[in-house]
């Protein structure tokens, strides 16, 4: 069983960085063109709905069901570091990289159904920046997460009693 899940849970993680790439390679070659930029949005939607969200859920829960196969592991602090990082790439995912690729596609369509105007192809820009940076904010998150993972350092010592 815990081999299964060691599986699962590396190959949610393949698929969520390698997801997250390909979203940075659509958003870098986003064209001018409103029908072009729309499609790359649309594209970057799905790649972020229908791969990012789902391979983040299984790299979580299996996860989470490896520690409660192995509680004593909880008392260890690179498994503690580990968590939290685990916490703030999925924040960034759901909030900052979903998000922005949401709103992004909105605009896009608003831009091309819509007369052009300065206003939307600066917001476009600002939500674009904001999704790349996400996206390598989660990668690089996600890659100190298998370094402690793969390292797994003592991070400080507990306090222990004195022995008599």
């Amino acid at each position: 069983m815990r081999t299964l899940l060691r599986l699962l849970h590396l190959l949610g993680g393949v698929g969520f960085a390698g997801a997250l790439a390909a979203q940075l390679a659509i958003a870098s070659a986003a064209t001018d063109t409103p029908p072009r930029l729309l499609a790359a949005r649309d594209i970057a939607l799905s790649v972020s709905s229908t791969v990012v969200l789902p391979a983040l859920g299984l790299m979580v829960l299996s996860g989470l069901l490896l520690l409660a196969l192995r509680p004593a592991l909880i008392e260890q602090r690179w498994l503690i570091g580990k968590l939290l990082l685990g916490v703030a790439v999925c924040g960034i995912a759901l909030v900052q990289i979903q998000g922005a690729a949401r709103q992004a596609r909105a605009l896009a369509a608003q831009a091309l159904h819509g007369p052009a105007a300065e206003a939307p192809a600066a917001m476009l820009a600002a939500l674009l920046r904001s999704e790349r940076l996400g996206a390598w904010t989660a990668l690089a998150l996600a890659v100190a997460a298998t370094a402690l993972a793969l390292w797994r350092p003592r991070l400080g010592q507990r306090a222990e009693p004195p022995s008599p």
